[in-house]
C-alpha cells in the first residue's frame, strides 16, 4: 500500500525506516518520507504508534510467594 504518495514511498518502506530507528515523523522525513505535502502524517504517526506497541514488554505478573497451603492455615 503506498503511504506517502508525494515521495511513492509505500509500507514496506516506512517499516523499514521504523525498524532501522525512526520513531517520529521527522526522523521519517530524514528517510525521505513524508516531506512534501503531509497528507500521510496521520498514517506515518499511527505507523509509529503501533510499533512502540508491539514492541512494549508484555506485562507479566510476578508469581505468588504464598502457597495455598499457608493461605489454609
Amino acid at each position: 500500500m503506498i503511504v506517502c504518495l508525494c515521495r511513492a514511498k509505500n509500507e514496506r518502506d516506512v517499516l523499514r525506516a521504523i525498524e532501522a530507528g525512526a520513531e517520529t515523523v521527522s526522523d521519517l522525513q530524514e528517510c525521505g518520507i513524508g516531506t512534501d505535502c503531509g497528507g500521510c502524517h496521520g498514517m506515518l504517526r499511527s505507523m509509529l504508534a503501533a510499533n512502540r506497541s508491539a514492541s512494549a514488554a508484555p506485562f507479566v505478573p510476578m508469581p505468588s510467594t504464598v502457597s495455598c497451603a499457608e493461605t489454609a492455615a
